[in-house]
């Protein structure tokens, strides 16, 4: 019976009320059922919302004790056998370990490295997780050469700038700022000039606006170093103290006009070269011993540059002279000279090859041209005499001299300084000034040489014009070569070259003259010099040392050498030697 049903019958509003009532009555437990289970369903998806968020705190909270958990512990232990404990996490790196543990000793970590308990030193530039190291290692704090190392740094360049790489060696004492710069000047890598450091972009989309800054940044071994201050970190304080290393350079928008940036970076290095000057101003008086070593190495090789030059018929005419000064100091720069020929061994240590000029001639011709045979036989005048046996015997000398080679050996030596290598250079420079001649002597293919002398201001290119004035084929093409700095070098034929500021040359130079590859057989073979110049050539002679006449006359039975008195002092010696090493002993 429906609602409607009841419409149709003659029911009393009461009537009809109680109806209602009671069909609501008779339905009532269906819908509370109903509503019983709508409620212990949102109830549930209540219970397991939270559930949810518990479990995932109960995660995050076991990842953070995971993490705690891998991080192990070393031992540090330092010269005074002081152990430090420090904790590490896979990925921290070994110069981070060592910054912790100096700042906790209130030490210089520039001033100290780690090593192992072998005593082998660490890459600080690795991680922990790749360094070899297990958990409760023990390392030692040591102090590190004072002298930096040479880092050969590769920088490579982002796509926008042609993806290219450029590459060169820099003291690990550089910070990552002076790279870019000296990269960006051409000073380091190829040479070409780049923009690196001073990169401006516009704020707006459409190109107009202000400038904004584009500050580099660099990514090392996976570390990205962005910003001013962090780019002054040097190679050695990122744990680059030698090898190789890889700098991706990239830039990022600021909002700092470029103006104020390029200020205030003026700014701090004009503060910071302030500060320099005032240590340096301190420490003025402050003897150096690599300065001396250097300035005695460099007045060696400018005796050895301004030595004269000796043909192979002279040689024999060149001895030794011998230095009165014998002490230690003059003996540990001995080293740094040029060593004589094992042939012909001085008694003293040589201080400067003998000079032998050529006789002069007997009427100075107008030309200023002098010119000289080729040698007579094919054997050198050197190799014709005997020598001293003398001059084999070791002397104090050389015991002095491998005395100071030892202890140079065990010497830390450093790298010089741009203000030192400023100072040599500007020395270079005023003694290249002070030279007002040079002598050139060429060497052609049939062993002839010509002898001529040029001012400080003349040319290379003057040089080829006087050597083709003394040919007999003045059309054929030749070359000019010389023993430069490093090594044989040829010598241009240019207007702009000049021979002393230019190439450096002075004293007198051995020039060797060479056909180019397009010259005949017939001129290659022919005369080489004028008719002019051979009829007036002259021999060059070169008398025999004083010493070695005296060996001849030794050889010839009129002089001998008081010989069993040596053989005594000698056998006397080993005698000495077996007693002392306990060979006489039973």
């Amino acid at each position: 019976m429906t609602p409607r049903d009841l419409t149709g019958l003659a029911l009393t509003r009461s009537e009809r009320i109680i109806v209602v009532t009671l069909s609501y009555l008779f339905i009532a437990p269906g819908v509370y059922k109903n509503f019983r289970r709508l409620y212990t369903y949102l109830r549930r998806l209540s219970l397991e919302a939270s559930r949810h968020k518990q479990r995932k705190r109960l995660q995050q909270r076991d990842q953070i004790l995971k993490a705690e958990s891998m991080a192990s512990s070393i031992y540090i232990v330092d010269a005074a056998f002081k152990r430090t404990l420090i904790k590490v996490t896979p990925g921290k790196y070994l110069r981070e370990v060592l910054d912790d543990v100096c700042k906790s000793k209130k030490l210089n970590p520039e001033s100290y490295t780690l090593k192992t308990q072998a005593g082998k030193p660490l890459d600080l530039s690795q991680p922990f997780r790749l360094s070899g190291l297990s958990a409760g290692a023990k390392l030692q704090l040591v102090q590190a050469s004072r002298s930096p190392s040479v880092v050969n740094v590769a920088l490579s360049l982002p796509e926008s700038e042609g993806g290219g790489r450029l590459s060169d060696k820099f003291p690990s004492t550089t910070s990552l700022w002076l790279v870019l710069r000296k990269f960006e000047e051409g000073v380091a890598g190829g040479g070409k000039k780049l923009n690196l450091t001073q990169r401006g972009k516009p704020s707006g989309d459409s190109g107009a606006g202000r400038l904004l800054y584009e500050a580099p940044y660099v990514n090392v071994m996976g570390r990205t170093l962005d910003g001013f201050g962090e780019l002054q970190k040097t190679l050695a304080q990122l744990g680059l103290n030698g090898g190789s290393c890889m700098l991706r350079l990239g830039w990022k928008m600021s909002d700092v006009p470029i103006e104020i940036a390029m200020g205030e970076i003026t700014e701090f290095f004009a503060k910071q070269e302030g500060a320099e000057g005032e240590v340096n101003g301190e420490a003025k008086d402050v003897p150096k011993t690599e300065e001396k070593i250097v300035r005695d190495e460099k007045e060696l090789n400018e005796n050895v540059l301004q030595a004269p030059i000796v043909s192979e018929d002279s040689m024999q005419g060149v001895q030794p002279t011998p230095d009165t000064n014998g002490d230690l100091e003059t003996a540990s720069d001995l080293p740094q000279a040029p060593q004589p020929d094992p042939g012909q061994p001085s008694e003293e240590p040589p201080t400067s090859p003998a000079p032998i000029d050529p006789p002069p001639p007997s009427s100075q011709p107008a030309d200023g041209l002098s010119v000289f045979l080729p040698p007579s036989s094919p054997t050198p005048a050197a190799a014709l005499h005997q020598p001293d046996p003398s001059i084999y015997d070791p002397t104090i000398a050389h015991a002095k001299a491998h005395q100071a080679a030892l202890e140079r050996s065990s010497r830390n030596t450093r790298l010089l300084s741009d203000k030192e290598l400023d100072a040599l250079a500007s020395e270079k420079a005023a003694k290249l000034s002070a030279v007002r001649s040079v002598t050139i002597r060429v060497r052609y293919p049939d062993q002839s040489m010509v002898e001529t002398e040029f001012p400080a201001s003349a040319t290379a290119a003057e040089v080829y014009a006087k050597v083709r004035s003394t040919l007999h084929h003045s059309d054929a093409g030749f070359e000019l070569r010389y023993l430069g700095d490093k090594g044989q070098a040829l010598l241009p034929d240019a207007e702009q070259t000049t021979l002393v500021r230019g190439l450096g040359l002075r004293g007198k130079v051995l020039v060797l003259f060479a056909w180019k590859a397009d010259v005949s057989a017939e001129i290659r073979t022919g005369p080489v010099l004028r008719e002019e110049l051979r009829s007036r050539a002259q021999e060059l002679k070169v008398d025999l040392p004083e010493t070695e006449a005296v060996a001849a006359e030794s050889k010839d039975g009129e002089v001998k050498p008081e010989a069993p008195k040596k053989e005594k002092g000698k056998g006397m010696s080993e005698e000495r030697m077996k007693k002392f090493l306990g060979f006489g002993k039973r």
